[in-house]
């Protein structure tokens, strides 16, 4: 059995469940807003049993299009919360190792005040973190356009839950990031429960296979080795091919 997770759409799962299964891939479901609006529940069951039946874990990601979690307007945040909290229910079907959604920070959004995002951040997340705490089930947050490592900390220490921890992506470290790994792994590492594994050129998030652009990931398997850090790893290929030679690249360091 191959240790990684595969990013899927829900819909996707559904009409290629049996390629999953055939290669025991075990999905990352990637929920959108129309999918939570427009899922049929005893399909979304169906589907749930399947997976375990057949030995195979999951992880969630949530929608994140057009949502802002710790937004100014509390009208889009009420919006975000409904979205994250739908996601939840959904995932207590799953039982997922993980659910990962994006914290929304952008500097040039926010113009740099981080303490705004923060406090309407914490008017969010507080209520989801309690929500998946009595499911058992832990929220991962994703870094996308943070530079450095600094919010997510901030957020994660203020929030102090097992059940909120971090889902470092390297693709988006690549295009956005602006502090070296190590920083990020010696700021983050403790909290650090899956890694997303694409890779691009620095310039645009283009989810290419593992070592197919110039992220470092060489490095990153060795301060995961240095620290002692085992996170879901799980592939995020946009091209069917792409799985292919992600997996075959990916390989190299962890089997």
């Amino acid at each position: 059995m191959l240790p990684f997770h595969v990013n899927v759409p829900y819909p996707m799962l559904l009409e290629r469940i049996d390629f999953v299964i055939n290669h025991r891939f075990h999905p990352e479901i990637y929920i959108s807003g129309a999918d939570l609006d427009g899922c049929d529940k005893m399909k979304v069951k169906q589907l749930a049993e399947t997976l375990h039946e057949k030995g195979l874990t999951c992880t969630i990601h949530g929608p994140f299009m057009d949502l802002s979690p710790g937004g100014v307007d509390w009208r889009i945040r009420e919006v975000t919360q409904d979205r994250l909290s739908k996601t939840i229910e959904l995932a207590n079907v799953f039982k997922p190792k993980a659910i990962v959604f994006h914290p929304g920070y952008e500097k040039w959004k926010f113009d740099g005040e981080v303490g705004l995002w923060m406090e309407n951040s914490l008017r969010t997340w507080k209520p989801l973190v309690e929500k998946a705490k009595e499911g058992g089930l832990t929220i991962a947050i994703e870094n996308v356009y943070e530079e450095s490592p600094d919010s997510l900390l901030m957020l994660l220490k203020e929030i102090n839950s097992p059940h909120f921890r971090f889902c470092f992506d390297t693709g988006h470290h690549n295009v956005f990031g602006k502090k070296p790994l190590s920083l990020w792994m010696e700021s983050l590492g403790e909290y650090l429960v899956e890694v997303h594994l694409h890779d691009n050129f620095g310039e645009m998030d283009e989810h290419l296979p593992v070592g197919e652009g110039s992220f470092d990931f060489r490095e990153l398997f060795a301060l995961f080795s240095q620290w002692g850090i085992n996170p879901i790893y799980t592939l995020e290929p946009h091209q069917e091919d792409h799985l292919w030679r992600g997996l075959e690249a990916a390989k190299q360091y962890l089997l």
